[in-house]
């Protein structure tokens, strides 16, 4: 009994800690070119919906998967246009890109579905494949395959940032992009793939949320997860590691206040009680302390020939 409660706590756990996992090595990728990226809940937002309609009209989930990276991309588009190409204030773009995916995600879907909300559709729910193994097999397939994506493209981000020139070159223009554009290397090239990266990985835990948590899309569905991966790159100091600590850190208390709720044994209100991973992620972070291995020059702008040589 205390062994099957566990386990139903552990899913609950990495269940809602991937999408901020996956959304947050997105936001790492835009911020360490140094473009603020506000904008997390819209891009996830818009890969959320997407990725039911994808499913809705093909009946193929994975097809829906990368409508939703597309949105995402689609998203992260603006965003970089206005702040990399224009030159706009990167807090007011990523927070009015996020009030415009809301605004076009809740339009199309009454416009399509005739409601705030989309039937069922084919879903990613469970990992049959892995069903098989000995041991853990009955855990492992129990969640979705989504979650086995974000483990490796963790995996790959960590390689790509730390182990590869263009992640090198990506650290280098967060910090310090004037010396970059002395040695020859195309600053908004890196800025703009940065920002596109990031667009796609917020569509994927977008579509995680839609497809993989759930089987349909509605208003709302994200609900502060993308300003909760902010949180989780700066509290995980922009390395995917830390990412993935901070991650299920939060996931963990957000598991808590759903169970919290269902027993309901405290006498608080669930609005209350959905507060939890929210004031614990700003908590953790006032208290934060250690080195800060914030980008230099993150939320900086800087145009093409504003500087002559």
């Amino acid at each position: 009994m205390v062994e099957s409660l566990v386990l139903a706590f552990a899913l609950s756990v990495i269940r809602l800690s991937a999408p901020m996992f996956i959304a947050g090595m997105g936001n790492m990728y835009c911020e360490r070119v140094g473009v603020l990226n506000l904008g997390a809940e819209g891009m996830m937002v818009s890969g959320a919906f997407a990725a039911v309609l994808g499913s809705y009209l093909t009946g193929n989930p994975w097809i829906g998967v990368l409508m939703g990276m597309l949105a995402g991309l689609v998203a992260s588009g603006i965003h970089a246009l206005v702040c990399v190409e224009f030159g706009g204030m990167h807090a007011i773009s990523g927070l009015g890109l996020t009030m415009l995916c809301n605004g076009i995600a809740r339009f199309l879907c009454i416009s399509i579905f005739g409601s705030t909300y989309s039937p069922n559709v084919t879903a990613l729910q469970t990992t049959d494949i892995l069903a098989g193994l000995p041991i853990v097999g009955g855990f492992l397939s129990q969640l979705s395959p989504l979650i086995y994506v974000g483990v490796l493209l963790g995996v790959v981000s960590w390689y790509v940032i730390f182990r590869t020139t263009y992640g090198l070159r990506v650290q280098a223009v967060g910090d310090d992009p004037k010396t970059v554009e002395t040695a020859g290397i195309n600053v908004w090239r890196l800025r703009y793939s940065g920002v596109l990266i990031c667009g796609v990985l917020c569509g994927i835990a977008g579509a995680y949320m839609s497809l993989g948590q759930l089987d349909r899309f509605f208003d709302g569905m994200i609900s502060g997860k993308g300003m909760m991966a902010v949180i989780a790159v700066k509290m995980g100091k922009w390395a995917p590691g830390g990412i993935l600590g901070t991650a299920l850190l939060l996931g963990l208390f957000d598991a808590l206040q759903m169970k919290l709720q269902v027993a309901n044994t405290i006498g608080l209100s669930p609005e209350l009680l959905g507060m939890v991973p929210y004031l614990a992620g700003v908590a953790v972070l006032c208290f934060q302390r250690g080195k800060n291995a914030r980008p230099t020059a993150l939320d900086t702008t800087y145009l093409r020939n504003k500087y002559k040589f």
